[in-house]
């Protein structure tokens, strides 16, 4: 039952759907409510995003899996993770890129960067071990809170609790799933948290 509820987290805060869970925090703060932006657009938006960073890069890996290019989905085995990785990193960039056009959604814009940097930090990492990209994304995701919020003033408390929450229970999943060391969760969350907050910080 443990192992079945583990699995069920490492899915539904799978590190593809981070970029998608931050636009949906985003466009809940009153900053965005205030600046009167359609509600199409930010659907539109969130949409893009969506399919660019989970449904591309889903389908990428199955077609790779498919193929007998990797083993299994997970990617248990550091080995099978480098070409995934970087196709990866290639969309998000598309999707850093496309949102830097419009100055309106600069947080989501300088999310997609972190992302992108985080992705590929991982893949140099993975030379040396396995560091957990469920961690890191959302270690990201808590640093991007915890810089936007001091950053603009805004109070970002409660999000910032309910993904500190989920990042326990993300880390408890990768373990109890056996994929990652405690060492290599650890490590990957502390790195989101100080390269993301770093970038908002000085960007």
């Amino acid at each position: 039952m443990e192992k079945t509820l583990a699995r069920i987290f490492s899915f539904l805060f799978h590190p593809l759907l981070v970029p998608s869970y931050f636009l949906l925090v985003l466009f809940r703060l009153p900053l965005y409510q205030l600046l009167g932006i359609p509600a199409h657009i930010k659907r539109t938006v969130l949409l893009f995003v969506f399919i660019l960073t989970f449904v591309l890069p889903s389908l990428v890996a199955v077609g790779m899996w498919l193929f007998k290019i990797i083993e299994s989905l997970e990617m248990r085995r550091r080995n099978e993770r480098f070409f995934p990785m970087m196709i990866i990193a290639t969309f998000f960039y598309v999707a850093f890129y496309s949102l830097k056009q419009l100055p309106v959604f600069q947080p989501a814009t300088l999310f997609m960067l972190g992302s992108t940097v985080l992705v590929l930090l991982g893949i140099v990492l993975n030379y040396f071990y396995k560091i957990s990209q469920h961690m890191m994304a959302w270690g990201g995701f808590t640093g991007a809170l915890i810089a936007f919020g001091i950053t603009s003033g805004i109070p970002l408390y409660f999000y910032l609790f309910g993904v500190i929450i989920i990042s326990g229970l993300t880390g408890y999943a990768r373990l109890k799933c056996k994929a990652h060391t405690p060492f290599e969760v650890y490590s990957g969350w502390l790195l989101g948290v100080g390269v993301m907050s770093t970038l908002f910080f000085l960007l």
